[in-house]
């Protein structure tokens, strides 16, 4: 099973094999997109062949044969929301109440979007709480046009920090009632996933627009909260905090290694803020190493590893 997870100058992946019921990740790596990964992806004729390209890189790097591809792509290519519902509607009333509600966040680009709705656990007892995510559906078609032609087809298609907050809830183990997040650093674009006691709280995209300022470009759902965590991460750029009081613990990565924000935060001591390695508990036979071999090179596969993980425990033959 071969796991990668794109970002916008990048594929990082790692081939994930099972032998006599013991599994073992035989690679490791990263290659570079010819084509950006970005919002104009969908308007680049080339962007299925330089997708194409890379997968046939990969496939022929790979120390085993396989067909089988589990993926993951930026959020910002994602539309994500919360809805919270009656607990007494039937299921008939509940996909049209979703359905609904989708359409009129969507509005008219509704049908140019694949929509998907997933429960999620919640203590309030008085209501029924689902995750909805659409993507357009050309993305889609953009990956599959890329994928089949190297061989590969698409198993499993995920958001990269879904994938990575995974990876980091199975290494940290957080307390049961604890609230805290995983934000992946970029210099312009940032994401951020909130849990709070083992539940899917929040999600956003932001930009920082000054040393004080931001701007939530998107959320799952409206939060004063949301809004206090991130005005909290302003305030790291003039290093005003010793320890994040909004929440428990952040656990911070970048997919790019050159990024000086993410640099300076990796020297920036937040008591309750840290980076992860990802391969603490599990060790690949070939690593790539050439951005270095520090937690600050190797967090950039906290993606590929929870999907690796995902596949642990369920994979296709």
């Amino acid at each position: 099973m071969l796991c990668a997870s794109i970002s916008e100058h990048s594929i990082r992946y790692g081939q994930l094999i099972k032998r006599e019921n013991v599994f073992s990740v035989e690679i490791i790596g990263k290659k570079p997109l010819s084509v950006p990964f970005n919002d104009m992806l969908v308007d680049n004729p080339n962007a299925s062949q330089s997708i194409e390209s890379v997968l046939s890189q990969i496939k022929a790097d790979l120390p085993i044969p396989d067909m089988h591809l589990s993926l993951s792509i930026p959020s910002a290519f994602f539309n994500i929301s919360v809805n919270d519902l009656d607990p007494d509607m039937s299921d008939e009333d509940v996909d049209h109440a979703l359905n609904w509600s989708s359409r009129t966040r969507l509005g008219n680009i509704a049908d140019k979007k694949f929509t998907q709705h997933y429960p999620l656990a919640t203590t309030e007892l008085n209501i029924k709480r689902y995750l909805t995510i659409s993507y357009f559906k050309e993305i889609g078609k953009i990956l599959f046009s890329g994928a089949q032609p190297a061989g590969f087809n698409i198993d499993l298609l995920d958001i990269n920090i879904f994938s990575a907050t995974s990876a980091i809830e199975q290494i940290v183990q957080p307390k049961a009632k604890e609230k805290w997040g995983v934000w992946l650093v970029d210099e312009n674009r940032h994401s951020l996933l909130i849990i709070d006691s083992g539940e899917f709280q929040n999600y956003a995209e932001f930009q920082f627009s000054g040393e004080t300022e931001y701007t939530i470009l998107s959320s799952a759902k409206a939060d004063t909260h949301l809004d206090s965590v991130i005005s909290e991460l302003c305030s790291l750029k003039s290093f005003a905090i010793e320890s994040l009081g909004t929440l428990d613990h952040l656990y911070f990565y970048s997919n790019d290694v050159d990024s000086d924000f993410f640099n300076m935060l990796e020297t920036y001591e937040v008591t309750n803020m840290s980076v992860i390695d990802p391969f603490k508990n599990l060790k690949p036979i070939v690593q790539y190493r050439n951005d270095g071999d520090g937690i600050g090179a190797m967090c950039q596969f906290s993606d590929v590893v929870g999907l690796i993980q995902r596949r642990m425990v369920w994979r296709k033959p």
